[in-house]
């Protein structure tokens, strides 16, 4: 893929274990801009999935980025393409596709494409962030029940 170098190039990924009774979900993102990776971030949560920790991580992105921005999110996770679509009675995540439509209206241009997970290397690593991040709200969730 070839990249403008005023575009940030955001790669999203997402994690969750929904075999565990506490459900954690986890996203994370690696920020490039003009060829160089700018930021590292990831989050989690428990009961909840990394679809919705996905929109809360895009929200923040499209918040912290400076206004007037071109944004490219990159991911494998189609869920997130209808991050600007109006919610309807039975859209997931409600709340926060509205946080998104706001805050992309800050911007320049917001878009979403559909990557294949394993020819990204930085797909992968947001995978795994998103992951160690679950991880870690786990055992501190584990650890404060003690």
């Amino acid at each position: 893929m070839t990249q403008n170098s005023t575009t940030y190039y955001v790669w999203i990924g997402g994690s969750c274990d929904y075999g565990h009774k506490e459900r954690a979900g986890g996203a994370a993102v690696v920020i490039e801009h003009n060829g160089n990776i700018i930021s590292r971030d990831a989050i989690s949560d428990l009961h909840t999935t990394e679809f919705r920790m996905m929109l809360t991580l895009m929200v923040k992105v499209l918040h912290e980025l400076e206004a007037g921005s071109d944004i490219l999110f990159l991911t494998n996770a189609a869920y997130i393409q209808n991050f600007d679509k109006t919610p309807t009675a039975k859209s997931a995540n409600p709340d926060l596709i509205l946080q998104c439509i706001e805050e992309k209206k800050r911007h320049n241009s917001v878009g979403v494409k559909i990557v294949q997970y394993h020819k990204s290397s930085l797909l992968m690593e947001t995978h795994d962030m998103a992951t160690e991040a679950m991880a870690k709200t786990r055992k501190k969730f584990h650890h404060d029940c003690k």
